[in-house]
């Protein structure tokens, strides 16, 4: 015999989270960063990120992990991946990853114009 696994819907649990909220819409949503549209648009999606809804949860002091236990492996795995600190070494490096590779795409914008642009002193 199957098991059926009825999926949550992220956007109803947070409809119902703001539901008890003391907290009216309005304060919510600013708070979290989000339009009053966005909010409607996210109690309609059944797969919400976990993002949106932490966002949602810091606004009213909700924890959005006793609804959905996975989400704290999100939150575990997602914030040790934000704040990877690096050596000075590693960081001197990587600036100067960064920076020859924009010089180098600059010259190769500078040329593509350089062949399209007519000589000095000479009018089209």
């Amino acid at each position: 015999m199957k098991t059926r696994y009825k999926k949550i819907h992220r956007g109803e649990i947070l409809q119902a989270a703001v539901n008890k909220s003391d907290l009216r819409i309005t304060q919510i949503v600013k708070r979290a960063g989000y339009s009053r549209s966005s909010y409607y648009h996210h109690i309609g999606d059944e797969g919400l990120s976990y993002e949106i809804l932490e966002a949602y949860g810091k606004a009213m002091k909700y924890d959005f992990t006793e609804d959905l236990p996975e989400m704290n492996k999100y939150l575990v795995e997602d914030s040790s991946e934000k704040y990877t600190l690096l050596t000075l070494e590693e960081a001197i490096r990587q600036r100067d990853y960064w920076k020859d590779k924009y010089h180098a795409l600059l010259e190769k914008y500078h040329l593509h114009f350089e062949d399209r642009l007519p000589p000095p002193g000479k009018k089209n």
